[in-house]
């Protein structure tokens, strides 16, 4: 594993130092004051606005109700297919799949269909990763997709899609009775369904640290076999629930922020997510005039 992480460490560190020497003196040095009208990359994590909902948790969790595109929007769902910023998640989305189900598309063994995304810090725009990752996936029409939740912050999916008041995945845990696809909500978006973070209180860290947390993940794998089920974790270095969960996840998806994430906090993060057998990173928020790669994204992946 360390010569493995040592060789993930230099690339990113490589790519992270050659964003810098080529970033012009009159850019922002803050990439929140960058406008929204820009790239996807110059983004954080699109939670700024979240909206409340007038949903009750029966509502919610009875199936009439559709998380809609305004809401979708506010996660920073990508709308136009044509955009290069969706082409870029779609290069990233072909490694993810055959990792997840192999070359001929058939479902791996095990829970490989399980991908975490998570980041070092907060503000690396994991969670903007995780609904376009997911979304782009369902839209590409091969496989369905359940985006998963699993980031107590009060400003988290589940309130940014109106879902602050519907069960989720933290019910599941404190009630094994609870059927797992009770708790699952249809989107607007062809493909893609979401299963909320629950009902979160003082405790809902010591749930997702518990072992019961880790069977509830798992046996969300083994449920849906043929569905790519993505994580929205919070950052490992500010919580404990990447460390608990990555032993149950086929692989993770570490999302590093161009310009300002530390090597250091990059091999921090790292160290906590040894248990998983195939970790990413995914380095984002990369200028759009970088002339290194296609797009603005990089994604380096190493394996066990």
């Amino acid at each position: 594993m360390e010569n493995r992480q040592s060789h993930l460490i230099e690339r990113a560190a490589a790519r992270l130092a050659e964003a810098q020497r080529a970033r012009p003196a009159a850019s922002p040095t803050n990439l929140d004051e960058a406008p929204r009208g820009g790239t996807a990359l110059d983004m954080l994590d699109p939670q700024s606005s979240a909206v409340e909902n007038a949903i009750t948790a029966a509502g919610a969790n009875g199936h009439a109700f559709q998380i809609d595109p305004i809401c979708l929007g506010k996660a920073g769902l990508i709308r136009e297919p044509d955009s290069r910023v969706a082409e870029e998640f779609r290069i990233v989305q072909n490694r993810v799949l055959r990792q997840s189900f192999g070359g001929n598309g058939a479902a791996a063994s095990g829970v490989k269909n399980l991908v975490m995304i998570t980041s070092a810090l907060k503000g690396e725009g994991k969670s903007f990763v995780s609904t376009n990752l997911a979304g782009e996936i369902a839209r590409h029409g091969d496989r369905r997709v359940l985006l998963v939740d699993a980031d107590p912050k009060p400003s988290g999916l589940s309130r940014t899609f109106g879902l602050a008041s519907a069960r989720g995945v933290i019910d599941l845990a404190r009630d094994p009775a609870l059927d797992i696809a009770s708790v699952v909500i249809a989107t607007a978006s062809e493909g893609l369904d979401a299963l909320p973070i629950g009902q979160t209180d003082t405790r809902s860290g010591e749930v997702f640290a518990s072992r019961r947390m880790g069977e509830v993940i798992e046996r969300i794998g083994q449920r849906y076999p043929n569905r790519l089920v993505i994580l929205d974790a919070p950052p490992c270095l500010s919580s404990s629930i990447p460390h608990a969960l990555a032993a149950v996840c086929g692989q993770i998806v570490v999302v590093v922020a161009a310009n300002s994430t530390q090597q250091a906090d990059v091999e921090a993060a790292l160290d906590l997510l040894q248990l998983c057998p195939q970790v990413s990173l995914l380095l984002n928020k990369v200028a759009p005039w970088m002339n290194h790669s296609f797009g603005s994204y990089s994604y380096l992946a190493a394996e066990a």
